[in-house]
């Protein structure tokens, strides 16, 4: 080849080669700044912000609504409410009605005869009806006052009987209040028993003879005790249980025989006792078992009626 063609050829190389790099450095920023690229850009924004917007408007419109439905059950609800009229207005309704009516036809008295009300005296010519069967003494007689009078002592007598019973009552309950206080001082732990409840003797076996506490058990027998019905009755109230025994710890029961062996089969009865008697129970010790030794030989302290 001859060294012109050769020249020409290395020419249009580089003059390829310049422009191509003039393209490649200055080519995006021209593109970013033409009017073609910069329409496309905005046009796929708007779209986007189109699109949320569309989104956002449906968004409220749907919570609106669910505004809007909630608010028309309620009202309608509440239409319904005040259209329905309350059982016993209507029935206080009736009976003043009844008391209202009852003046028009006449006012029963106790002779067995009716009073005829003002009007129905006037109309009458304003005579009075008297007791027929009262003799001509001169005196006029409404009714039968001896009734009247017979009834009235009744009433008394029944309000007489109504307070005193509850005198009664409330000495009884004092009584049992007082007793119980009593009792719940005797120490922190108490046993409420009965003397021939298997039940009560399996928790007195376990707390008394396999167990050293200090101070020891207190036990309630309540088949012996003059206010055993009213002391139960009373555990009821404050523990919610009624049945026997019932052990209480400073006043809180943990529960009967079977719970207190449970306890004692887990080995947290006496963290148990600890626990709800505080500083009161200051010893709660296992008794260890000895071969030939007799646990039930040790001395129950018993309530004596």
């Amino acid at each position: 080849m001859p060294p012109t063609r050769r020249l020409k050829t290395a020419l249009l190389l580089a003059v390829l080669a310049t422009l191509t790099i003039l393209y490649i450095t200055h080519g995006p920023a021209s593109t970013h700044n033409s009017q073609f690229y910069t329409r496309t850009v905005a046009a796929i924004q708007n779209r986007h912000d189109t699109e949320a917007r569309e989104a956002l408007i449906a968004e409220e419109k749907s919570r609106a609504d669910r505004v809007a439905r909630i608010q028309e059950e309620h009202e309608k609800a509440m239409g319904d409410a005040a259209k329905q009229k309350p059982i016993v207005d209507d029935a206080s309704g009736s009976e003043k009605e009844k008391e209202k009516e009852a003046p028009a036809e006449g006012k029963p008295v106790a002779g067995r005869k009716m009073m005829p009300s003002e009007a129905g005296s006037n109309a009458n010519g304003g005579k009075k009806v008297l007791n027929p069967n009262a003799e001509d003494d001169g005196v006029a007689h409404v009714g039968n006052t001896g009734a009247s009078k017979a009834r009235e002592s009744s009433a008394a007598k029944k309000n007489s009987k109504h307070s005193e019973v509850e005198e009664e009552e409330s000495e009884s309950d004092h009584e049992i209040e007082v007793e119980m206080n009593t009792i719940l001082k005797k120490g922190p732990i108490i046993i409420f028993s009965k003397s021939y409840c298997p039940f009560s003797k399996k928790a007195k076996s376990i707390l008394l003879s396999q167990y050293t506490i200090t101070p020891p058990p207190y036990v309630v027998e309540l088949d012996q005790h003059p206010l055993g019905a009213g002391l139960q009755a009373a555990l009821q109230k404050s523990t919610g249980r009624r049945t026997v025994p019932n052990i209480l710890v400073n006043g809180k029961s943990i529960g009967g025989g079977d719970d207190v062996a449970a306890l004692d089969a887990e080995d947290k009865l006496a963290a148990k006792l600890h626990e709800l008697g505080g500083k009161r129970v200051m010893e709660v010790r296992k008794v260890e078992v000895r071969e030939g030794e007799d646990l039930n030989g040790k001395r129950e302290v018993r309530f004596k009626g």
